[in-house]
């Protein structure tokens, strides 16, 4: 009997997540009702945008789990021991890209600034998808992770990596569609992505420049 509650209790949770989700929003959100067929269809786009970009999200997510499974496991693990200093460090670094990208945009007519801006995008866009996989690790280990390693060898489903990424993607993607909470609750996460793919050095834990040590004879 407690096997069965600890198999189905995860995914009841997942299933209820996506059940919040597909309601649109309760009143109390202030979001109302499409009036007019225009505004139906425009709902119903908007829906099946989100959801394309979330199977993109999926696509990814499994990809990178598959090759780098060990460091998106490591990220997670430091995310959720020191979620303060991964959020503050994601604050600062999102800042920073912003403020140089500004900077970078007075060197365009220097034929500078396009390569710089081009080479900070990449890396921010890479930071921000490394991250959120590793968030995605993390939301389906507090969903669905085990307790105890007896508990991780007694199960069939649910267990490994991919398990973890897949859903998270599911419970945050879930979220991800409710008007007006949703995109909040994805910003915060790719914070909490970008701060953590950069306090880790992607998985690796190692310097981001080389130490030169000096041996004087």
């Amino acid at each position: 009997m407690r096997r069965a509650v600890r198999l189905f209790l995860p995914l009841t949770v997942v299933a209820a997540t996506l059940v919040t989700a597909m309601i649109a929003a309760p009143p109390g959100f202030g979001v109302q009702a499409p009036n007019t067929m225009a505004e139906t269809t425009a709902m119903l786009q908007k829906t099946a945008v989100i959801v394309a970009l979330l199977a993109v999200w999926m696509i990814a997510a499994v990809t990178l789990t598959l090759l780098s499974g060990r460091e998106i496991r490591y990220s997670s693990v430091e995310m959720r021991a020191s979620a303060l200093h991964c959020f503050a460090l994601g604050l600062v670094a999102v800042t920073s890209f912003a403020l140089t990208a500004i900077v970078f945009s007075y060197l365009i007519p220097y034929h500078v600034g396009l390569p710089l801006l081009f080479a900070l995008g990449v890396f921010a866009i890479l930071s921000k998808i490394y991250g959120l996989v590793a968030v995605f690790h993390a939301i389906g280990t507090l969903v669905a992770g085990s307790r105890t390693r007896e508990q991780l060898q007694r199960r069939h489903w649910l267990r490994g990596d991919l398990a973890m990424v897949v859903i998270g993607v599911l419970v945050l993607g879930a979220l991800r569609l409710i008007p007006i909470v949703g995109p909040i609750i994805w910003g915060f996460a790719s914070v909490f992505g970008i701060g953590t793919a950069l306090a880790t050095k992607f998985g690796r834990r190692e310097p981001w420049f080389l130490a030169y040590r000096l041996h004087l004879s």
